[in-house]
């Protein structure tokens, strides 16, 4: 992915993820080793809560952000989201 996105290497999947077009979608879960539930959050889960979607400055290519909230209904689907551009 860094490559098509022209990014440096990432250095692991929390990296990775800091560079996903909006904030609020940059959150993944997994189990550890001992079978707990580990979250990966580059920018908090916090946002989660505040209903909003944020262009990530990583992405400042507002048409590709645009057309991710067309093609998920966001504000169809949430109707009071705010969009942070």
């Amino acid at each position: 992915m860094h490559e098509r996105n022209s990014d440096t290497p990432y250095i692991s999947t929390e990296d990775a993820m800091s560079f996903w077009v909006e904030m609020e979608t940059a959150v993944g879960a997994a189990l550890d080793e001992n079978g707990e539930i580990t979250i990966v959050a580059p920018f908090d889960v916090e946002r989660l809560f505040d209903f909003t979607i944020t262009l990530n400055s990583k992405r400042p290519k507002r048409t590709d952000f645009e057309a991710r909230i067309k093609s998920k209904r966001w504000l169809e689907i949430w109707p009071k989201l705010v969009v942070n551009a």
